[in-house]
Formats: C-alpha cells, structure tokens, sequence
C-alpha cells in the first residue's frame, strides 16, 4: 500500500537556534566591549538574555495584561525639557533615557510575540542600508584604531554626530525625534496585534 505524498508545508518550519536578533544584540556586546565601553556592553548583553528568556518562555494568553496606553506629545516634550534644562551626560538626562526605555521593554514584552510572516520585498532594502551602515561603523571604528585615535579621513558617525550633539537645542530636538519614533514602533506592533 502506497504511503500518502508528504510536502513541505507538512512539517513544522525548525526555529534557529539563536534568533537573528538576539544575535546582533550579542555582537553588539561584544563591540562595544572591544572599544572599551563596558557599561554599553552590558546593556545589550543584558537585553540579549531578557529577549531570549522571553522568547523561550512565553507568558500564557490567560496571563497577558490589557493594552497599555502610550503617552504621546506629554512624553516628547517633557524628555526635550530635560535635554535642554541639564544637557547630555547627567544623572537627570541617564535617568530619564533609562526610564523610557525600561517603559518601552515593560510595554512591549507584555504582549505575545507576532506570528513570522515572509518579509516583504521593500524589508530587504531596509535590512541592506542597516548592513552597510554597520559595515562603516565597524570599517571606520578598525580604521580609527590603527591610526591611533580620531581620524578626519574616515571617521565614525558617532564623531560626525558628537558635535552637533553638544548644542542642547540640537539634543532636545534629537531626543524628541528618538522618543516619537519609539512610541511610532510601538503603536505600530500594537496595531499589527490587533489585527492579526
């Protein structure tokens, strides 16, 4: 007696053993080790392990809390006032970032992960323009070490970026830009939630 024909689509798709990324959140780490920023590696090692945790247990459905309601403008406007009221590197300016985004990882591990979905082709120009953006930080931050310290030829887009940064105006503006964006992210996965 013959056996019924079995396809592909019959068998579970097997899960990588280390999430992609879970995986860039370790190099991360691991970068920011070698550059000699500790406390940055840390933090991403640190946010590596919760994601892995999360992912690899699950809260169950009956134990998932309600949506949250995200702030809005309140929220940008008061992290611009603190950006212009104290400046980067300041306890009230650490405090605050570190608040949103614990907010942010409190908010959004609550709610159950999104089913995968093939990537749509428009998502490959994003993933290469991330690549290649990392691809000069690293070229750059190699460069950079051999020659001993800042280099003017070939600099990193954190020494592109610093001195803009020092006008607090300028950080005011960029933090309620970073923030509305979060909020953005997470309205967004909300909704693809909702209509899933």
């Amino acid at each position: 007696m013959a056996t019924p024909e079995r396809h592909a689509t019959d068998f579970p798709a097997s899960r990588p053993a280390v999430d992609l990324p879970i995986a860039a959140l370790l190099i991360a780490s691991l970068a920011h080790w070698i550059r000699g920023a500790p406390a940055d590696g840390v933090i991403f090692f640190a946010a590596a392990v919760l994601l892995l945790f999360t992912e690899r247990h699950p809260a169950p459905a009956d134990d998932l809390l309600p949506a949250a309601r995200l702030p809005g403008t309140s929220l940008i406007a008061a992290v611009a006032l603190v950006a212009l009221v104290f400046g980067r590197q300041t306890v009230p300016m650490f405090l605050t970032v570190t608040a949103i985004g614990v907010g942010a990882l409190v908010v959004e591990w609550r709610d159950p992960s999104l089913p995968a979905h093939p990537a749509p082709r428009r998502g490959w120009l994003w993933v290469a323009l991330a690549i290649s953006w990392c691809l000069w930080e690293l070229v750059s931050f190699v460069y950079e070490q051999a020659a001993g310290g800042l280099s003017l030829t070939h600099p990193t887009m954190s020494d592109l970026v610093d001195p803009m940064l020092d006008n607090r105006v300028v950080q005011a503006l960029a933090l309620g830009v970073w923030v509305a964006a979060g909020l953005a992210m997470l309205r967004a996965a909300a909704d693809a939630r909702r209509t899933a």
